[in-house]
């Protein structure tokens, strides 16, 4: 008899054996072996007895022996994953949507470990200047006081093969991080205004918004500082009914929450996908936007309490 499982039932079976074979003398065979008999000594059922005489009682192992669960759920997808991986796509989050849309069953966690265990299918990333320290302190604002606005440009692959340039529209809360994106050909200001408009449909009109200098925004400064606006801009603000305040350019103290909304629009909505037209994109945009804000973080009770300010007010 093959002793090969792992549980030591094999041993409990041939000692049984044994016994019964010294008992019976020459009159004992592995064919018409008493079950009722070996079922009294072992304390095995008799279904697995029967099914193991079948096979000569030859103990095998199971044939997925030695895999863990998490392999078992990937088996048919680690194809997927590695290219994902390859591509230099290591967001758990989009690994697992993209998972998903394939039929994946498993849990997040497992394609962590995946991840962790096969970084180097990773192509490393080019680091050109050290990471700067903290230079100065964040302020914090009520709900529904304060947006931020930014554009950020980016490449667009379509469904023909195509890389187009395409101007991205961010605007976020700076209380509660609800966000709003919405992508165009370029970033001129019949643009700005219509993302605008389209964000305060879906946001609320804040007290003030925050953005850098840019052209269709403000001209110039007087000799004060003061800066002048854009005449467009201007009867733009006083027809809606908001202000405006001026910051620098990538400056994450003040602006830096819709800076890093268009770097993670980057790499984790755009990475991997391809849209027919722009009304496609920003129909996927818009879902992604519904999808990320419901997402819940630690910032989410500042948003119902942002979603209640702002019901109150608007």
């Amino acid at each position: 008899m093959e002793k090969l499982l792992c549980n030591g039932l094999d041993t409990i079976v041939s000692q049984a054996l044994d016994e019964m074979k010294e008992t019976q003398g020459q009159d004992f065979q592995l064919e018409t072996v008493n079950l009722a008999e070996l079922q009294r000594r072992t304390g095995i059922s008799r279904a697995r007895l029967r099914a193991w005489k079948k096979n000569g009682f030859a103990f095998k192992s199971h044939g997925l022996c030695g895999h863990s669960p998490s392999q078992l759920l990937l088996c048919g997808y680690m194809p997927v994953l590695n290219t994902l991986l390859t591509n230099g796509i290591s967001n758990s989050s989009i690994c697992f949507h993209r998972l998903q849309q394939e039929g994946y069953t498993g849990s997040l966690t497992t394609i962590k470990r995946y991840i962790t265990s096969h970084k180097s299918l990773i192509p490393a990333k080019q680091q050109m200047v050290m990471p700067q320290r903290n230079r100065g302190r964040r302020f914090v604002t009520e709900p529904g006081e304060a947006y931020q606005m930014d554009w950020g440009f980016t490449n667009v692959t379509t469904n023909y093969g195509q890389t187009l340039r395409a101007a991205c529209f961010a605007m976020i809360c700076h209380h509660c991080g609800q966000r709003y994106i919405e992508f165009f050909p370029n970033a001129k200001q019949e643009n700005l205004f219509i993302g605008m408009i389209h964000a305060f449909r879906y946001m609320g009109v804040p007290t003030y918004i925050l953005t850098d200098n840019m052209k269709s925004v403000v001209t110039k400064r007087d000799w004060s500082g003061q800066p002048i606006w854009q005449k467009d801009y201007e009867a733009f603000m006083k027809m809606i009914g908001f202000q405006t305040k001026l910051c620098k350019p990538r400056h994450p103290f003040t602006k830096g929450k819709v800076e890093r909304l268009i770097r993670f629009v980057k790499d984790n909505f755009l990475i991997g996908r391809t849209f027919w037209n722009v009304t496609d994109l920003n129909r996927a945009a818009l879902d992604w936007c519904n999808e990320q804000n419901v997402i819940y973080h630690a910032i989410m009770v500042k948003w119902f309490t942002c979603q209640d300010k702002k019901s109150a007010i608007f």
